[in-house]
């Protein structure tokens, strides 16, 4: 059976990501996990005889107001067409992205739907801290979806980036799995500041290695010195309703998105985004 967590802070965020979860549970016929991580505060040592009961009426408000919270998400859910589908919740005190992790590891999930806060497209998800971290230690795939993305919206095209690397390919695979739930179209973006007779030809040498029918594989080569501006121009040029990307180091996304853009580019880049285990 096919698991899903999902991490919620409760916020309007993560309530709009809440109808992503829902839908890929039904999709995929999936088991639903909801947690919700919570860290106390430290109370030094000038409350050290009375942190103990303190530390327990806190506890117990936080257990409260993630009942209520629980039986929200519950009401809105069959609100909105998806009643039969249940899911089991969790609540668990810690630093929230090690939680998050840990639980995906225990639950052995196949799937994390997180939402991300504010108009800030990709350099939100991968230089906001919770996110980032997640996305790096996460033991199986992510799906980050930004506030202002509708939980309506359909899902009709995926596309991954691509570097025409070989350890590429199991992860496009992955990918292409995912997108036949949906009988979505499945593509393939590759950035280059420049365009090269090399690059053709490496793409040509890793199409061959995909797993399906490459000739029908749509691929695109994007050029420009931003690369947001570029990958936002398909985005909307193309209807491209996900992007699917293999993280390897951090530093790579961060030296990507180093330079600001401006807060028109940055606010049409609203994409949700499916990362893999990072390699």
């Amino acid at each position: 059976m096919i698991k899903i967590l999902f991490p919620t802070d409760f916020s309007n965020a993560a309530e709009n990501a809440f109808f992503y979860a829902l839908q890929l549970t039904r999709k995929l016929n999936a088991e639903l996990l909801l947690a919700h991580v919570y860290e106390l505060p430290d109370l030094g040592r000038a409350l050290h005889n009375t942190s103990k009961e303190v530390y327990e009426i806190m506890e117990m408000e936080t257990l409260e107001n993630f009942k209520k919270s629980v039986e929200t998400l519950r009401r809105k859910a069959d609100n909105n067409g998806y009643g039969d589908i249940d899911f089991k919740h969790v609540m668990a005190e810690g630093q929230v992205v090690t939680r998050i992790t840990a639980i995906a590891k225990v639950e052995e999930v196949d799937y994390i739907v997180m939402g991300t806060t504010g108009a800030t497209g990709l350099k939100e998800v991968f230089l906001g801290s919770v996110a980032a971290g997640v996305i790096d230690n996460a033991p199986c795939n992510v799906l980050s979806i930004p506030e202002e993305v509708s939980p309506s919206n359909s899902i009709d095209k995926v596309a991954y980036l691509t570097n025409y690397k070989d350890e590429e390919v199991v992860s496009f695979n992955e990918v292409n799995r995912f997108a036949k739930h949906f009988n979505a179209e499945i593509c393939s973006i590759h950035f280059e500041k420049e365009v090269s007779d090399i690059s053709e030809k490496e793409m040509e040498e890793w199409k061959n290695k995909l797993g399906i029918d490459n000739q029908n594989l749509e691929t695109f080569v994007v050029t420009g010195h931003n690369f947001e501006e570029a990958i936002c121009e398909l985005y909307i040029k193309e209807n491209i309703d996900i992007l699917a990307i293999q993280p390897r180091k951090r530093n790579f996304f961060t030296q990507i998105f180093k330079k600001s853009v401006s807060k028109q580019i940055v606010q049409k880049l609203s994409i949700p985004l499916f990362t893999l285990p990072a390699k």
